[in-house]
């Protein structure tokens, strides 16, 4: 529970009347209800709450002093107006206490009474700390006494000390007082020594319930995606600014970009502090608002350029309105703060620090934002000025262009240049991973009543932005208009809009929407009165040797996916990259799908594109699975699960699940997979995502093979064919799950299926590089024989091209299979030895299914196993070294993660962490976390 209400965060007795719902608070409820029921047992307890403005300090000490029951409860908060006025606070306390019997004793009367008049020294403190403590001590009349200060950094110094003194000895006292504080405040390093609860921002889970509750009466509690999305980015976990931000959300005459309205106590606070301040301290302010973030050596400059007085920047530190990190550099902390100085700081500071910027920015070390300032100030003339500002932008990290472009908006000479560069700014906050500054920037531009080109970028953006999060038929029909919109200015852009298209159909798994741009894009490579790019042509034959491969031209397909990667090599674009990546990968070339893979997240993060991150990390994922190195793979799905989700790209995030998914089922811990798929299956439905679906598919049917249910695995394989959307086949996963097709159908006695599939299979793989695919058809081959010999060879075959492409699992697997074979034909020795090879392979891995059948069928062949497999849940054997995922599980022990956390990061169920931790605590001979986690320190 946690949030803040419209009263929370003043001295009010009502505050402690007034229920408040709280979210997100449970942890420090729980520690101020611990120090109250302590009371009654005499032990006394002094607890600081300290927060932000509009944390929920006022109304986690109200609630509270409203749940201690049987307790004497005084509620005496500092007040401003009387911070300046020695002993106020104490007074008023004073006057409290001495309303209601027993008097006091004559001593304390006395010291009591100097307060009350006024006439008490300073150096009393002690003694009036005393006296307060005995006086409260008697005044609960046999009841524990609760005394509640709400907002103790307004009291006068005087009583901030006694307070202090008082806080710091009442333990063996049936006392407690619970004070609050905001963070940073001085009045800190006074309350010195008492215990502190410091109040972090909300997390998601807690803001979005609190978002709901501010709904008002008469409504319907959820705000559109986007909205909520954007209210949670700007209150960044602060309760009363996400309820605030509801309000206006909710208001009936809202339009435009969410900001606090201009009664909200949030902005009111902030926009006090800023008015109090001194002339230079808000002009340091004004200068980190337009220009920041600001460098040291910037800001040092500007302040000995304007003459700004040596403490000015330390008094508008001490307002809490900007902030230094580490390396020096200064920033307005937060962006809904930026949002309210740019209301309160008058347009004549903020003109006067553009000027100061642009004279002592260097344009060679600082170009883009120098230009930006000439252009807010006027140097120059206004054409000139947005000229200089767009050739600057170029040359900047995607964060920084989207930012100034922004900023550079207001000051656009033309209403028609406002719109393209708020355009632009969208485009670069996209693939600075900042997807909702991109919705929100994207809601200032209309579709409509603006240039072509404006027109085609909004599009793009938009469609981009849908195809990772948001229905992906739509986002191919706005990245479809885009490429139609570009076509007479850039066929390169035009191209690239098609192949976002086309990614958008492969998604649905729409193919004959993919085969129509394809054809659309054709003609680009001829450029019809344009030289066309490498870029363009790279697009192009991607187009073509995909669509070459769906049809079965495996031969063309690889001649056109060749060249893809040529011109690929030639450019640092990310996106033709991340394009490259997918051909090698088509083409089973694992080595050069994950070397384009690599080098498309390291081009983009150079650029601070964080977005193609996630993209590219599919790719090294695939790559990586394509010679089972599962633990590669699964780390990298990891990593680009986190930043999907950081970067606002669900779409990707389902990817990353599915290939996860995948990466469980092959090493046949169908426990994992079922968690990974039943955690994707809502947005897959939702959005109609056709790739992922057949990914579910795939992963549960090796699932299903790996606990020998060869039936069930047939009948998902089969249905593959109708798991897109409009009913078509996703021809590349059915491509890819064929071994598996072929094997569950062979068990089945379904072999003539078998090899009408097999038929298809093989030919693809020989137009490819990739051995591992070459040996699963050569095991297909052998399953199929049957004549004996035949099947020998082509499993020896099979085996060879594992070991020479490393796909150890794989080749445990086809040693299982040949295994098999051998037992039946009445061979045993021979099969003994493939099958004591292939159970060690599947303990190594972990996988436990395939190693309970290798066991199986190595006692079938009469072995006598001196010491058994201690299989279990985790399958692996007391010599077995842990796994990959094992190994990750102890460093999270380590370092002090609960199973449910472990869960949450490996996105697996917490009975796979137990039983994980069972097998290490066996195989470790260690008997309790903290033995492991010293192990593994």
């Amino acid at each position: 529970m946690d949030s803040d209400s419209a009263v929370m965060d003043s001295d009010s007795e009502a505050a402690s009347r007034v229920p408040v719902r709280l979210h997100g608070r449970s942890e420090a409820q729980r520690t101020l209800r611990d120090a109250v029921e302590g009371l009654g047992a005499g032990r006394g307890a002094a607890v600081v709450v300290s927060g932000e403005f509009g944390s929920g300090r006022s109304a986690l000490l109200a609630a509270a002093a409203r749940a201690a029951a049987g307790c004497t409860v005084h509620h005496v908060g500092g007040v401003d107006s009387e911070a300046a006025v020695p002993w106020a606070w104490c007074q008023r306390l004073v006057l409290r206490l001495t309303a209601d019997p027993p008097a006091p004793s004559a001593g304390d009367a006395e010291i009591l009474a100097g307060i009350v008049a006024g006439r008490c020294p300073p150096e009393a403190v002690l003694a009036v700390a005393s006296a307060l403590r005995r006086t409260l001590e008697a005044s609960g009349v046999g009841r524990p006494v609760l005394l509640c200060v709400d907002d103790a950094h307004r009291l006068d110094h005087l009583s901030l000390c006694v307070l202090g003194l008082l806080a710091r000895r009442v333990e063996a006292l049936r006392v407690g007082l619970l004070l609050t504080v905001v963070t940073g405040h001085p009045a800190l390093a006074t309350l010195d020594g008492i215990d502190t609860l410091p109040l972090p921002p909300l997390d998601d889970a807690a803001a979005r319930r609190l978002l709901a509750d501010a709904a008002p009466p008469g409504r319907a509690a959820g705000l559109r995606p986007e909205t909520e999305a954007e209210a949670l980015a700007l209150a960044a976990g602060n309760p009363l600014a996400l309820a605030e931000l509801a309000a206006a959300a909710h208001a009936d005459d809202r339009c435009g970009p969410l900001t606090l309205p201009p009664g909200s106590r949030w902005r009111a606070d902030h926009a006090r502090r800023f008015r109090q301040l001194p002339d230079e301290a808000r002009a340091v302010i004004a200068t980190v608002l337009v220009g920041g973030p600001l460098a040291p050596d910037v800001l040092r400059t500007a302040a000995r350029r304007a003459g700004w007085h040596p403490g000015a920047l330390d008094t508008a530190l001490a307002g809490g309105l900007i902030v230094l990190t580490d390396d020096g550099t200064a920033a307005v902390a937060g962006r809904l703060l930026r949002q309210v100085l740019r209301a309160e700081v008058p347009l004549a500071a903020q003109h006067a620090a553009h000027r100061l910027l642009a004279d002592v920015l260097d344009p060679d070390r600082s170009g883009l934002c120098r230009a930006l300032h000439r252009l807010a100030c006027g140097t120059g003339p206004a054409e000139q000025g947005a000229a200089d500002l767009e050739r600057a932008v170029g040359d900047a990290g995607h964060h920084a262009a989207g930012e100034v472009l922004e900023e550079a908006a207001g000051f656009a000479p033309r209403r028609h240049l406002r719109e393209r560069w708020l355009t632009l700014a969208a485009r670069h906050a996209f693939l600075a991973g900042e997807d909702i500054r991109a919705r929100s920037l994207l809601c200032r531009v209309p579709p409509h009543g603006v240039p072509e080109g404006t027109r085609a970028l909004r599009s793009l953006v938009e469609g981009e932005r849908l195809l990772r999060d948001g229905a992906p038929a739509e986002a191919c029909r706005h990245l479809s208009s885009a490429a139609d919109l570009f076509l007479d200015e850039s066929h390169e852009s035009a191209a690239r809009a098609m192949m976002l298209a086309g990614e958008a159909a492969f998604l649905a798994g729409d193919f004959a929407g993919y085969f129509a741009l394809a054809r659309r894009a054709a003609p680009l490579r001829r450029g019809a009165g344009m030289e066309a790019t490498p870029a363009t042509r790279l697009v192009v034959d991607h187009f073509a040797g995909m669509t070459a491969t769906f049809e079965g031209r495996h031969r063309e397909a690889g001649r056109l996916l060749r060249r893809v990667m040529r011109l690929a090599e030639g450019t640092p674009d990310a996106y033709c990259a991340l394009w490259a990546g997918q051909a090698a990968y088509t083409l089973g070339d694992a080595a050069r799908a994950h070397a384009f893979a690599v080098a498309a997240a390291e081009s983009a993060r150079r650029r601070g594109a964080l977005s193609l991150v996630p993209a590219a990390l599919v790719y090294q994922a695939l790559a990586a699975l394509l010679t089972d190195r599962c633990a590669a793979a699964e780390e990298a799905a990891l990593d680009g699960l986190r930043l999907a989700r950081q970067t606002g790209q669900s779409n990707l995030a389902v990817d990353h699940l599915a290939v996860l998914a995948l990466v469980s089922a092959l090493r046949g811990d169908g426990n994992d997979t079922a968690v990974r798929l039943q955690s994707i299956t809502h947005q897959v439905s939702t959005w109609g995502l056709g790739r992922p679906a057949a990914f579910g598919r795939w992963a549960s049917a090796c699932a299903d093979l790996a606990d020998n249910r060869p039936a069930d695995a047939l009948t998902r394989l089969a249905g593959m064919a109708h798991t897109a959307v409009g009913n078509q086949t996703n021809l590349v996963i059915r491509q890819l799950a064929t071994p598996h097709f072929v094997e569950a159908a062979v068990r089945c006695d379904r072999r003539a299926k078998a090899a009408e599939a097999l038929r298809s299979y093989h030919a693809w793989v020989v137009g490819g590089t990739s051995a591992a695919r070459l040996a699963l058809a050569h095991r297909c081959h052998a399953l199929l024989e049957s004549d004996d010999a035949a099947a020998d060879a082509q499993f020896r075959h099979a085996a060879r091209l594992h070991r020479q492409d490393g796909a150890v699992l794989e080749l445990a697997k086809t040693e299982l299979f040949h295994a098999h074979r051998l037992r039946r034909a009445r061979r045993p020795r021979p099969a003994r030895e493939l099958l004591r090879e292939a159970v060690q392979i599947f303990q190594q891995y972990g996988a436990a299914s395939w190693a309970r059948r290798a066991t199986e069928e190595l006692r079938a062949t009469g072995a006598r196993l001196q010491v058994p497999a201690r299989l279990g849940e985790g399958g692996y054997g007391t010599g077995a070294e842990l796994t990959p995922q094992q190994t990750r599980i102890c460093e999270l022990v380590a370092r002090g993660a609960t199973n449910q956390e472990i869960a949450d990061v490996l996105m697996v169920s917490i009975r796979t962490v137990e039983y994980h931790l069972r097998n290490i605590f066996t195989r470790l001979g260690v008997r309790s976390r903290v033995e492991l986690a010293a192990h593994f320190r």
